[in-house]
């Protein structure tokens, strides 16, 4: 291999920390429509964000060095990975394209010997075939490392994410690999979950106080209580997985066990629990339950199973808190008919049972939050292909 030599090693070393770690690159935190203003808080807290951002669908552009990379992966809760911008060039052919792709430096960003898979979006160009823009950017990539003779064998697969637009291509690394939404603490989903990123987006529209009680009544799998868990333990939602970055020639095991530490210094425990999940389902409970004793989060989510028409107020020391509900809707629940009235019985229980309340509740269609007996606002909601309706509001 080339960089067996230690000459060729200690070059190969300078030429990365010039080229990626110690310099300042553009990278793109993808999210789902909708929650990039918040994304653009959690960047702008990591001192990360532009200072007049432009407005962007679907995710949000800053820069930084490679260990501010590895911190977004770390820290972010409502992005859904994180791109590594890596080249911008034109192309009209795919002969043009291989030539350009063989130019840049994959060695200095790819794992020893690795071919990555290629994810093709092509707008308005000349060059709209997506295999055959994808042949062109491999047949480019091989080429450049066979030509360096370098091999190896990743521990992560690597994603390249190539955006062509008015033939301008633009080449990205995914330098999370697993969606970020799997934070590592759920084997097992029930079924049509809420994604971890939109509950954490919602739980930070609704105003989520740990100091104050949350109540999770139809829990399920136990998205936002497992959220509102890492909140109130002040726990960085990816210390508990891993990242495709870790096999990057950047990589430096020292430096990433010094942002964990970090980290990890800041978590909390609590003296009794703040978080209460139900279902009525007992599956669902032994299920959350589990998680909650595997990662140690005991000490912030108490779980219990019973019928949400049985949880009041008085239970959870009577104080206000907030109430966070996602309705079986679509499938699970059955007719309109059976939604509309699902809705209504709730409303009127929230109303009667937690007084003084602040309630996020996710409606199937607009229609059923026209006439709500509570002051409210809304919000609309993509999930999984179906538009939702966010409620904030309070119990007078």
């Amino acid at each position: 291999m080339l960089k067996n030599d230690p000459i060729s090693q200690r070059s190969f070393s300078k030429r990365v920390r010039r080229h990626v770690t110690g310099r300042i690159r553009e990278y793109y935190a993808v999210t789902s429509p909708g929650l990039e203003r918040f994304c653009r808080r959690e960047l702008s807290e990591l001192g990360l964000c532009r200072e007049k951002p432009e407005k962007e669908t679907g995710g949000v552009t800053f820069y930084g060095r490679f260990v501010d990379c590895m911190k977004v992966n770390l820290h972010l809760r409502t992005a859904t990975r994180v791109l590594m911008r890596i080249s911008s060039f034109s192309a009209t052919n795919t002969r043009k394209l291989e030539k350009k792709a063989a130019d840049i430096p994959w060695e200095l960003f790819l794992p020893s010997g690795t071919v990555p898979e290629v994810k093709v979006r092509s707008i308005k160009s000349r060059l709209y075939h997506t295999d055959a823009i994808t042949d062109g950017l491999l047949n480019g990539i091989t080429r450049r490392m066979s030509e360096l003779s370098i091999d190896g064998s990743p521990s992560f697969p690597q994603t390249l994410f190539a955006r062509v637009v008015n033939d301008h291509f633009t080449l990205s690394l995914d330098s999370s690999g697993e969606p970020l939404y799997k934070r590592g603490l759920k084997p097992i989903s029930s079924s049509a979950p809420i994604r971890e990123t939109l509950a954490a987006a919602i739980l930070k529209v609704a105003g989520y106080d740990p100091q104050n009680p949350l109540v999770d009544p139809f829990c399920g799998s136990g998205t936002f209580s497992l959220e509102a868990a890492m909140v109130a333990k002040q726990m960085a939602p990816g210390l508990l997985r891993s990242f495709s970055f870790v096999d990057w020639p950047a990589f430096r095991e020292n430096q990433w066990a010094f942002l964990k530490k970090k980290a990890e210094s800041k978590k909390s425990s609590l003296n009794r629990p703040v978080i209460f999940a139900s279902d009525i389902k007992p599956k669902a409970c032994n299920r959350l339950l589990s998680v909650i004793a595997n990662k140690h989060l005991s000490d912030a989510v108490k779980v219990q199973q019973k019928d949400f028409f049985h949880c009041h107020a008085g239970l959870y020391d009577g104080t206000s808190g907030l109430v966070v509900i996602n309705p079986p809707y679509g499938k699970r629940l059955g007719s309109s008919m059976q939604a509309k009235a699902l809705f209504k019985d709730i409303c009127r229980h929230l109303t009667l049972r937690f007084k003084g309340w602040s309630v996020a509740l996710i409606t199937p269609s607009p229609g059923l939050a026209r006439r709500l007996p509570f002051p409210a606002k809304q919000m609309p909601l993509l999930h999984g292909g179906l538009q939702l309706v966010l409620i904030i509001g309070k119990i007078k």
